[in-house]
């Protein structure tokens, strides 16, 4: 009989050890991926027990049962981090959800609760979030200009400030949301402005501003890494392993929150961030700012009792109509919106309001018209018997848009539906790494499947702890086929494969012959997903080194016979996030490259956006594609067959076919394990028993008598 332990933290936040009955069962069940149930990761839960209401689990749960309490009550509504322990050495980390309490005669006698595996409480950490929230990302907010996105289309936005800042973090790739781009070479046929808008070919005798790509034209896109770091940094997590290889180093999520430009009519409201403000009271001056006007600092005396801000807008001449809203953040969180204003307001906020002697204040201006204004921010800091203040021109005017927050641009995506088809995607499991001897002691672990069950798995013979009075066997696959699939595309190109092929680009049908039990299984992501388009020359149809995507919809036919080929613009849409990989094109023969507007040039470098992660050649595939089947690369015009290293190919493969082997079996048994084996196995170990070696699909163990009810696959 083994002794279990179970430690709950304390308001103290020290780990209590909790009474328990002593004919308690407490069983936990562990499994990482079921083959029966491929789309989701586990692990570790347990099934409900209960504990008695002694006087020390009474004082750990700080007397829920007595409802009166209303300083410093238990709050159930939140899971309390636990650890659990067979013979006082460590078994499992994780989290306790208390969920009743017993009475008997009007007094406490047990309490109800579930130990749950760290990892699965991330659904509750990151409950109903959207990436929007996600404000570590408003690092790379940065200007919105001709000359900002022509850089952002050839080398990429360099943020300063923003951690470990890199010209790849943000990028703005060849994707068009209204503009129909072409390439067309005549002349001057393809430069009538009137009808022909998106020509790509430079002609600097021929020139309209109107047939050529514009600033406009363009969104911007964000690394997926950085949207990683930023819920690591939101909701205190550390992931490791896939997250930080090669079929994620230049993964792209595009920006695109609402249809048609950045700012426009089918935009979101134009956004200027008048700045962020941080207070650090020590030394002489009441206040320094940075020269590039965004960071203020105050350095004043301390001995004040209290701050206060005040910024007062006043509009230019004709401008004083225009409505305007002020959104006033402290340390992050919104704290007053201002709507409807016009003409000349001021906006207070001081050390009533919020702890702004101590936390970041930030002013957002957000306005749906062209708004040209002075901005002046009064800073006072008031004393017994007088106040210093100091006023700071801040400088403000608003076009279209002048300053891309990415925030208030990302598409509508909860946090973990974001988390968890990234995780579809490339078939990985996650899971809380509790091991205290191993190097990622407390990290979230994000391996590929294939890659957790070859990673080193040790081998336990089991033989002796079998019961071996009752076996069931059974077939591991209740369905009859498995689609991979991307959200419905609705762009123009995306149509038109589906019209012509009868088919979506990028999903993937496994139907394997001669099974006809169970019904279809769908892995499906919550992304979007683009077909991309090769430019050819009008004129002689010879292959451009331009590749670009359109989020349009429209009856679109790129394979038309008309002369010249359609080139109208199209309805832009809003599209479900989307993903891409980024390639940077470099060093494009002069007369192949890129037509822009203003000013007038010729670009020979821009950021492709591609579904490979890297060019691949005629013979060799790219080394990762995000298409889940073999699909012919746009970019290279190939079809690379059975080479294509497709997300089905390269993730889910091996263990797909292996599940639906006909030799595949699930073998449930019971078994006595000793805590020797339950305190060292992982779920990508190997059991043995007699001469026949096992993969676990799940294990759930009474931790007190080592009983163990085994779901076991057969290794073939």
């Amino acid at each position: 009989m083994n002794k279990v332990v179970l430690y709950i933290k304390d308001a103290d936040n020290l780990y209590q050890a909790v009474d328990l009955f002593e004919d308690e069962t407490i069983s936990v069940t562990s499994k990482i991926q079921d083959i029966r149930d491929i789309a989701k990761v586990f692990t570790d839960f347990s099934q409900s027990f209960t504990i008695p209401a002694s006087k020390k689990n009474n004082k750990i749960f700080r007397h829920f049962y007595n409802y009166f309490i209303s300083e410093g009550a238990f709050d159930a509504r939140k899971k309390a981090e636990a650890r659990l322990e067979i013979n006082y050495i460590p078994f499992r980390d994780g989290k306790v959800f208390l969920n009743s309490v017993k009475m008997k005669n009007n007094k406490p006698f047990a309490y109800n609760v579930t130990f749950f595996g760290n990892t699965v409480t991330l659904k509750d950490l990151l409950g109903d979030d959207e990436i929007s929230q996600l404000s570590y990302l408003d690092q790379w907010t940065h200007s919105y200009t001709p000359n900002d996105v022509k850089t952002g289309l050839t080398t990429g936005v360099l943020v300063s400030g923003a951690p470990s800042a890199s010209v790849t973090d943000v990028i703005y790739p060849l994707i068009s949301h209204t503009k129909r781009l072409y390439f067309d070479s005549r002349n001057p046929e393809g430069h009538d402005a009137n009808t022909l808008q998106g020509n790509l070919f430079y002609h600097n005798n021929n020139h309209s501003e109107d047939a050529s790509l514009q600033y406009t034209d363009l969104k911007p896109a964000i690394k997926v890494t950085r949207i990683l770091e930023a819920i690591e940094s939101q909701y205190n997590v550390d992931f490791t392993g896939f997250f930080e290889t090669t079929p994620m180093s230049n993964l792209y999520l595009w920006i695109s929150r609402e249809k048609g430009r950045l700012g426009g009519t089918g935009g979101a409201d134009n956004i200027k961030t008048l700045g962020a403000w941080e207070d650090v009271p020590v030394g002489d001056d009441l206040v320094s700012i940075s020269s590039d006007g965004t960071e203020l600092t105050y350095i004043g005396d301390t001995n004040y009792e209290r701050l206060q801000f005040e910024l007062t807008i006043t509009p230019a001449s004709g401008y004083t109509s225009v409505p305007y809203t002020i959104e006033t953040y402290v340390d992050g969180l919104l704290v007053s919106t201002e709507t409807n204003q016009t003409g000349t307001n001021t906006f207070t906020i001081d050390d009533g309001d919020a702890d702004i002697d101590i936390s970041p204040v930030k002013y957002i201006l957000k306005t749906t018209e062209d708004f040209n204004f002075t901005p002046t921010l009064t800073v006072a800091a008031f004393h017994d018997t007088f106040t210093e203040t100091q006023n700071l021109d801040c400088g403000g005017q608003i076009g279209s848009l002048s300053q891309i927050i990415i925030t208030a641009q990302l598409p509508k995506i909860k946090v973990i539906d974001f988390l968890s088809g990234i995780l579809k995607m490339f078939n990985l499991i996650l899971y809380y790494e509790d091991n205290r001897t191993d190097a990622d002691f407390g990290k979230i672990v994000v391996q590929s499947l294939d890659d957790y069950y070859n990673d080193n798995p040790k081998l336990f013979d089991i033989t002796k702890y079998i019961e071996s009075s009752e076996t069931d066997i059974e077939s591991t696959i209740p369905f009859s086929e498995i689609n991979f699939k991307y959200q419905e595309g609705k762009t123009l190109l995306m149509k038109q494969h589906k019209e012509t092929f009868n088919q979506d680009f990028g999903d993937e049908e496994f139907r394997p012959e001669g099974i006809d039990r169970g019904k279809p299984y769908e892995v499906k992501v919550p992304f979007e997903h683009f077909k991309f388009e090769r430019l050819l020359d009008v004129n002689d149809e010879s292959i451009k080194p331009i590749q670009w995507g359109y989020s349009a919809n429209d009856n679109f036919k790129p394979d038309s016979t008309a002369t010249p080929q359609p080139t109208g613009n199209y309805q832009p849409i809003v599209m479900k996030p989307a993903l891409f990989y980024g390639i940077r094109i470099t060093g494009i023969t002069a007369g192949d490259g890129i037509n822009w507007s203003a000013p007038h040039d010729e670009l020979l470098n821009y950021w492709r956006p591609s579904n490979t992660n890297e060019n691949g050649t005629s013979s060799v595939a790219p080394s990762y594609t995000l298409n889940f089947d073999n699909e012919i690369d746009e970019w290279n015009f190939t079809d690379y067959g059975g080479s294509t290293n497709s997300l089905f190919k390269k993730w889910y493969k091996t263990y797909i076919e292996d599940a639906f082997n006909a030799k595949k079996r699930i073998f449930k048994l019971t078994a006595h394990l000793p805590s020797s084996i339950l305190l060292n196995y992982e779920l990508n170990d190997r059991f043995q028993i007699g001469d026949k070696v096992f993969t676990i699909n799940s294990i759930d163990t009474n931790l007190k008598t080592g009983e163990s009810k085994l779901e076991l696959l057969n290794v073939l």
